[in-house]
C-alpha cells in the first residue's frame, strides 16, 4: 500500500480514537458502530488509493 493509504488510515483511526475519548459516557452502541465506520472508511481508502 502507498504512504497515502497509510496517512489516510492513521488519520481515521486518530479521528476516531480521539473521538471515543472525548465523550465521559458513551453508550455500547455507538461504539459499535463507530468500528464499524472505521473499518469502512479503511476499506474504502485501500480500494481508492490501490485501484489502477
Amino acid at each position: 500500500m502507498s504512504f497515502l493509504t497509510w496517512m489516510a488510515i492513521a488519520i481515521v483511526i486518530t479521528t476516531s480514537i480521539v473521538a471515543v475519548n472525548s465523550r465521559k459516557k458513551t453508550e455500547k452502541k455507538h461504539v459499535v458502530a463507530l468500528i464499524w465506520f472505521i473499518v469502512a472508511v479503511i476499506l474504502f481508502f485501500v480500494w481508492w488509493f490501490t485501484r489502477k
